[in-house]
């Protein structure tokens, strides 16, 4: 049970910081989807996902720790006004 809760709070923070990085300032544009469709999207599961994200939405995005990722968390924390 706590795995899959805690990889939801992941994955909002992931979400955040993708919005905020890439697709807030305009989300249908031409160059936002054809930057999520190459950067991200295009490569599937052939590619490291952390090396997928940092390639998308900057090195800040995630910090390594051990063997694993923790996300950043200040858009997540902005979105929610905390």
């Amino acid at each position: 049970m706590c795995a899959g809760y805690y990889s939801y709070i992941y994955a909002k923070c992931f979400a955040s910081t993708i919005w905020q990085s890439v697709c807030e300032e305009d989300p249908l544009s031409l160059s936002t989807g054809t930057l999520l469709r190459e950067k991200f999207f295009k490569h599937g599961g052939a590619k490291d996902p952390g090396e997928l994200l940092k390639d998308l939405a900057g090195k800040e995005i995630i910090s390594v720790h051990g063997e694993g990722i923790v996300p950043a968390t200040t858009c997540v924390l902005n979105e929610l006004k905390l």
